[in-house]
């Protein structure tokens, strides 16, 4: 691969954040690895503390469940506690993913030697969740149109008389939202590598895709369509050699051996489809860092300022 820098075409993006993902991939897997085994422990610990948590609260505060709110109020305002600790959680999350994947993509893009992201993620991560919650204000036109049509006559309706009109109306709808959020694509990159953040972000990003929006949804649909394959390749594998494992244990009555035999081949399921997620998390980061950058040296004469830069070193 060469390292010039030239505004590329689809097929050279992809190939291009292929080569990227090549070259930092030992890292990228270890920060996936790291940061997924945190989260599933993170997870795991939550899903235990928070309903306590939440019962201790009911439990000990009568006021809230008796005198401030009570019956229908008790369970609107507890599942948007819930709903908030929860986009909380998947914002941080997400923030942090792609914040990693996209610093260390970054340097590779440029022909450099990736470097891990620990010293810059507390502050790329905080401009990011602010990019994630400026896009779902952005989005609450459409959140907004969906409880509309759920809570209205129409929806009822639908389903008693032609539910597949339903299904056809839901997906259109689902459609012409992602469509919506094709435009806010590169605002985690902006966050990421320009610090703007919030609404700025979006904006930019409207900035950078305007005048190409269908290559970039079509590029995008293409990449998330190769990475749900490869995924689905690599785990299915597994899920396949358990069913058939099950199988062969069940026809020969193998007793305590077929039951080892099913559990290591389960342990083995579960270890293979984690190293598969890993393996996969960084694509995303990695090839929205390439679009990016490419976007950028099109528009804007990235490459020419890159080569003065280094030609100041």
């Amino acid at each position: 691969m060469n390292n010039d820098l030239y505004p590329m075409n689809a097929a050279e993006i992809m190939d291009r954040a292929v080569y990227v993902y090549k070259k930092s991939f030992w890292k990228q897997l270890a920060f996936a690895a790291i940061f997924g085994v945190i989260s599933y422990v993170a997870s795991t610990i939550l899903s235990f503390v928070f309903p306590m948590l939440m019962a201790f609260f009911l439990a000990f505060n009568p006021a809230f469940t008796g005198g401030l709110v009570h019956g229908i109020g008790t369970i609107i305002s507890m599942t948007l506690l819930v709903l908030v600790v929860v986009f909380f959680f998947v914002f941080l999350w997400y923030a942090i993913s792609s914040a990693g994947h996209s610093i260390i993509a970054g340097p590779v893009f440029f022909g450099y030697k990736a470097k891990f992201p620990f010293k810059q993620l507390p502050r790329m991560v905080g401009r990011i969740f602010c990019t994630l919650l400026a896009k779902t204000i952005a989005s609450l036109p459409f959140v907004g149109i969906a409880v509309l049509f759920a809570v209205s006559g129409m929806f009822q309706t639908l389903i008693a008389w032609a539910p597949w009109v339903f299904v056809l109306v839901s997906f259109i709808l689902l459609v012409i939202y992602l469509l919506y959020l094709n435009v806010f694509s590169l605002s985690i990159a902006v966050a990421v590598f320009e610090r703007k953040t919030f609404f700025n972000a979006l904006i930019r990003s409207w900035q950078l895709i305007n005048g190409e929006y269908w290559k970039i949804a079509g590029m995008r649909l293409v990449w998330l369509l190769l990475t749900g394959i490869i995924y689905t390749a690599l785990a299915g594998v597994m899920v396949l050699a358990t069913v058939l494992a099950v199988s062969i244990v069940t026809s020969l009555d193998m007793g305590v051996a077929g039951v080892i035999i099913i559990g290591i081949t389960t342990i083995l399921t579960v270890l293979i489809t984690f190293a598969a997620s890993f393996m996969i998390g960084p694509l995303d980061g990695v090839f929205h860092t390439t679009l990016y950058f490419n976007q950028r040296i099109k528009r804007e004469g990235l490459d020419i300022e890159s080569r003065l830069g280094r030609l100041s070193l």
